[in-house]
């Protein structure tokens, strides 16, 4: 017997990445976010939605990518973490997937430290990676100051 699971999947840089679609609130686009003073590195800066303040996470800078800052045209998955909302600065949604979870694999060995133990895994697609973030892990290693 097959279990599927379903995922949100998004671009970072050259990057194919998923989080299941369970953990994710909504995709939005063009938000703007405000610079925090003080904030940690991954931290963008903060977002008003509809009135909630979110946390914007730089996902480049959190997968310890190229930092480059994301425009105001960027694309934001929100996920609720621990009764807070939080925003994935992504570059580009792509599709809603769902997938055999007898093909999940291991992360491969060479990814950096800091990425890899922020993904769970990955599926071989028929013609790229598709890497699974594990939400927690993304949140729970920044160090988030209170504003």
């Amino acid at each position: 017997m097959n279990f599927y699971k379903t995922y949100s999947t998004f671009y970072i840089d050259d990057f194919y990445f998923g989080i299941l679609t369970t953990d994710v609130t909504e995709l939005t686009k063009e938000n703007e976010v405000t610079a925090v003073p003080l904030a940690p590195a991954a931290v963008q800066g903060l977002i008003n939605l509809r009135g909630r303040i979110v946390t914007a996470i730089n996902m480049r800078h959190r997968l310890s990518m190229t930092h480059t800052q994301y425009s105001h045209k960027s694309i934001t998955v929100f996920l609720e973490h621990k009764g807070e909302l939080f925003g994935l600065l992504v570059d580009g949604v792509s599709d809603i997937l769902e997938l055999d979870e007898s093909s999940f694999e291991s992360p491969p060995s060479n990814l950096p430290h800091s990425a890899k133990e922020m993904i769970l895994g990955v599926y071989k697609l028929s013609d790229k990676l598709l890497f699974i973030l594990d939400p927690n892990k993304i949140i729970d290693g920044i160090e988030l100051t209170h504003v």
